[in-house]
């Protein structure tokens, strides 16, 4: 073999993804690649001393496909129990010289956190199952009572059924007791909240998916105290905040002198400082590829290497990773590494925008206003004639979007009481908020009978039948135009939803994608993907 194929050899095994073996007609391993490592529960150089045949007498590969092919001459495919409890797919394929057989090089993948993401996703279609089946088994019940008359064994059933559900309600609400400072109060999230908790004590890595500002945040903490990692650390990485150029050294450390710059005494990177606790990347999408492919080696062969030096440590640590991106988009597009996706996406959870779930609304409005009674040292209340406004809006800011008005409305109130006439003239200037309906355009009356009032006109983008265009801002002096009527049997809700309609589909016909009319709307892409389905 010339020296640049067995160069060539050597770089693809040190690079490969998946985990290779290259063992002699002897059976001696000649070869693997690190990432063997954290599969098979040896260094690389243990591997590379030792023998198939007793890797396999001991244990270590349940069985050896290297053998299999040493003894058939033939290629083989299987599946493999590991010594570290991993159960991966292998295919080996023989190697002949001159007819002779003289070595066999294997390839084996990981699959663990597939059937980890498999059995998470059994056990909620069992929960939703078992929700349903409660919730009609009282109507199934009566009805039989009501035709057999057999009321001693429809008891015996209505019993059971009383049992489980009296069993349920109190595992929700010995959640509810435990959830720190998240205030879940709507079903789905309560479902969220429970999928989590069963998972907590797991190692399984969980995707948070959600629009900016739902509590991926909150929930990644709220996992942590969960789970069995709770005493270690919790290091919490913005991807989008850091510069490229230093996100390796920060993630991964440096050695003394490994660049121009670095510290005398180096650096222990915010992987090493997670061990024994959870990192959480928030905002992953936003990864360099070049980044992404690094992220991609730690998780898969479990080892860190500092900058500058040339040994490895091991990475303990539970990897939580959120985004507001739609990363499957970004797959397609070439911006996000396929292999890394699928490394991510064990356990799913996706966080509704609380336009969805407005049933949170109270409890996080209270939460915040005592923090910022706590914070400031007085005790301000909000006026009853607030709520209804509070509970109407979409808040596409979501959660920081309700912090945020709350906190300017609690500065802004020269009383104790938070009520409309204190909070109207800020509303009034604050362009935001007119944007999302809490300013002039939906507008506070001054009748504190009901504390809601409607204006005659609202500044628009010069829309008309001609030819202005929605995907245009609006132009210095824009016009008032009158607000569209109700029809005569149109609730405000439904009027509100014809006239985002028209806009929508007007931005649809004049804008070349739904990135563009997410940036124009200014609301996420995922958002107007499902409200343009929603139109069709």
């Amino acid at each position: 073999m010339s020296e640049l194929d067995r160069q060539t050899l050597k770089t693809i095994i040190d690079t490969a993804h998946d985990h290779y073996f290259v063992v002699g007609a002897d059976g001696q391993v000649l070869d693997v690649s690190p990432g063997a490592a954290a599969v098979y529960g040896m260094t690389r150089e243990a591997l590379c001393a030792a023998n198939v045949h007793k890797l396999e007498a001991s244990g270590v590969l349940k069985p050896s496909i290297s053998l299999e092919v040493l003894r058939t001459g033939r290629t083989v495919q299987m599946m493999q129990l590991t010594a570290t409890g991993r159960r991966v797919v292998a295919q080996a394929h023989p190697v002949f010289v001159e007819g002779r057989l003289e070595c066999v090089v294997s390839r084996s993948m990981d699959l663990t956190d597939i059937q980890l993401l498999q059995q998470e996703y059994a056990v909620l279609q069992q929960r939703f199952s078992d929700h349903l089946r409660r919730n009609t088994r009282g109507g199934e019940l009566s009805r039989v009572s009501a035709i057999s008359g057999r009321s001693g064994d429809v008891s015996q059933y209505d019993d059971e059924g009383q049992r489980a559900e009296q069993r349920e309600e109190q595992k929700e609400q010995d959640l509810l007791t435990d959830m720190g400072e998240l205030k879940v109060c709507s079903p789905v999230m309560r479902e969220i909240a429970l999928l989590l908790k069963r998972v907590a004590s797991t190692s399984a890595t969980v995707l948070m998916l959600g629009e900016s500002g739902v509590g991926k945040t909150a929930f990644a903490h709220q996992l942590h105290r969960w789970s069995d990692r709770a005493k270690g650390p919790f290091i919490e990485v913005n991807c989008g905040a850091i510069p490229e150029s230093l996100f390796e050294s920060e993630m991964f450390g440096y050695q003394p002198g490994a660049f121009t710059g670095a510290g005398n005494r180096g650096k222990a990177g915010l992987m090493e400082q997670a061990e024994g606790g959870t990192l959480f990347l928030d905002e992953i999408g936003e990864l360099p590829l070049a980044t992404q492919t690094k992220l991609l080696k730690v998780i898969q062969d479990g080892v860190i290497t500092r900058l500058g030096d040339t040994t490895t440590r091991r990475a303990d640590f539970r990897l939580v990773v959120a985004t507001n991106q739609d990363l499957a988009a970004r797959v397609e597009q070439g911006q996000f590494r396929l292999d890394l996706y699928y490394r991510i996406n064990v356990l799913p959870v996706s966080l509704p925008p609380l336009r969805e779930r407005r049933e949170d609304i109270p409890s996080l409005v209270e939460q915040h206003l005592a923090r910022l009674n706590t914070r400031h040292g007085r005790d301000k209340l909000l006026d009853a004639s607030l709520w209804p406004v509070l509970m109407r809006q979409d808040w596409l800011g979501n959660i920081r979007e309700l912090e945020n008005w709350l906190e300017r409305a609690w500065l802004s109130a020269p009383s104790d009481v938070i009520d409309n006439d204190s909070v109207q003239a800020l509303l009034n200037t604050c362009s935001t908020n007119n944007a999302n309906g809490l300013g002039n355009s939906f507008g506070f009356s001054n009748d504190k009978s009901n504390g809601i009032g409607i204006t005659n006109t609202v500044a628009i983008d010069n829309i008309s039948q001609g030819n202005n265009s929605l995907s245009e801002p609006a132009a210095e002096g824009a016009v008032a135009m009158p607000i569209p009527k109700l029809g005569p049997n149109e609730t405000l809700k439904e009027g509100l939803a014809r006239i985002e309609a028209q806009w929508l589909r007007e931005m649809a016909a004049e804008l070349p994608s739904t990135y563009a009319i997410a940036k124009r709307a200014g609301i996420s892409q995922p958002s107007i993907v499902r409200k343009l389905k929603q139109l069709k």
